[in-house]
């Protein structure tokens, strides 16, 4: 890092991209670079420069401690990113300067009554972080009166070394950890809208893809609006680094023509099925090389072993359920903690007349026979893909959303 004065800055620590292979580490460093970027230029942040560091990112400079926070804040939301801290930058000479100037730094700030230091070192300086964190615990009791405590205290003073550069901070936004968007291609998530889909979606993101929608359109523009709220709500804290677009299929003449048609108890499995393959026909057209649910096994009568099986087999492509182990609390309070809960419960589900029965365990000949007699083709369902909508997430206007829609409980 080129030398400079003292300065805020924010410090950005990751974790797994730093076991990768060395090629595979600068691959993903620079695109979680550019993916910080884009969050603080979404964000209306501004910055000098983001550096890269071995095993931390860097973003220079700001004039003011809460600059700082606020951008620290927002990298926190960036996948890849383990955690980050608004911290300041000072140079220092020798081991007894740095002591001063963080003894100066940290001695307004210390709350409680017995505090501890944490020092961690990268390079081959003359002295240890064991050295540092000794020597300014020492300094910081003198100047405060205060006790150190080691185990549980009321205040930790963190220092890190770079070379010439040392990182003074007291604050650790935790953020997602995982990959970042972008390092491990496309996928297509059958997005609802409800409690589980996004959940599913960011799970994805956080695992690198770049994940791109299907919303199988049975309720016109009130449907439509109120599930790419959801999309936003998801997309606007966490979906930095691409602008993922949602595909709106119009789905109520098929729909119409399964109810019309098939036994009640098979009316959900063949129309997951044909979502499956319409979706398998857009995910080809995309470039996705999966797509995905927000299904978890045995949560609804749909959701068995035997039904996934058999509702699989429509899809030309991997089928993806990042839920799947999940419990409808556990994916409630991750609904609730990535800031999507209030909006998927304002979300209508659109039940099918006369759905009231759904077989557990579908036989895939059986539901063959009846798709056949149905006789929907691949071909009306490419041409359903070629008139659905595509939406760029960030382009929406979200105040065109507002509109709150009644709710309906349907489990399928």
């Amino acid at each position: 890092m080129r030398a400079g004065s003292s300065s805020w800055v924010v410090l950005v620590r990751y974790g797994e991209i730093g076991i990768k292979g060395e090629a595979t580490r600068a691959r993903m460093e620079k695109l979680l670079v550019k993916n910080i970027k884009d969050a603080l230029a979404r964000s209306s942040l501004d910055y000098v420069r983001v550096a890269r560091l071995y095993g931390r990112v860097v973003v220079e400079s700001y004039r003011s401690e809460e600059e700082a926070e606020s951008a620290a804040s927002t990298i926190a939301r960036v996948m890849g990113v383990v955690s980050s801290s608004p911290a300041y930058r000072v140079e220092y000479g020798d081991l007894e300067e740095l002591v001063d100037k963080a003894e100066a730094f940290f001695r307004n700030r210390i709350r409680g009554s017995r505090f501890a230091v944490r020092a961690r070192r990268s390079g081959s300086e003359a002295f240890t972080s064991m050295d540092l964190a000794r020597l300014l615990g020492e300094k910081l009791r003198g100047s405060t009166g205060l006790s150190v405590d080691l185990e549980n205290p009321d205040y930790t003073a963190y220092v890190e070394v770079r070379g010439k550069n040392a990182f003074l901070y007291d604050s650790i936004i935790r953020g997602p950890g995982g990959l970042p968007i972008g390092s491990e291609g496309r996928v297509l998530v059958l997005f609802s809208g409800g409690i589980d889909s996004p959940v599913a979606s960011w799970y994805l993101m956080k695992r690198g893809c770049k994940t791109d929608f299907v919303l199988f359109d049975l309720g016109g523009e009130d449907q439509v609006n109120s599930v790419l709220a959801v999309a936003y709500a998801l997309v606007s804290r966490w979906g930095y680094g691409y602008n993922p677009v949602m595909y709106v299929v119009d789905f109520r003449e098929v729909a119409t023509r399964i109810v019309a048609s098939v036994p009640e108890e098979y009316i959900v499995i063949i129309l997951r099925r044909l979502m499956m393959r319409t979706a398998s026909i857009l995910a080809e057209k995309i470039k996705a090389k999966a797509i995905a649910t927000g299904e978890s096994l045995g949560q609804v009568a749909s959701q068995t072993l035997d039904n996934m099986y058999v509702i699989d087999r429509a899809s030309k492509l991997p089928v993806l359920r990042p839920l799947v182990g999940f419990d409808k609390e556990e994916i409630t309070s991750m609904a609730r903690s990535i800031g999507t809960y209030e909006y998927s419960v304002k979300v209508r589900e659109y039940c099918l007349l006369g759905a009231r029965k759904v077989v557990t365990h579908s036989n895939i000949d059986r539901v063959s026979r009846i798709e056949r007699q149905l006789g929907i083709i691949d071909r009306e369902l490419e041409e359903l893909v070629e008139r659905a909508r595509s939406i760029r997430i960030w382009n929406l206007e979200i105040e065109e959303l507002g509109r709150e829609s009644g709710r309906e409980r349907c489990m399928l």
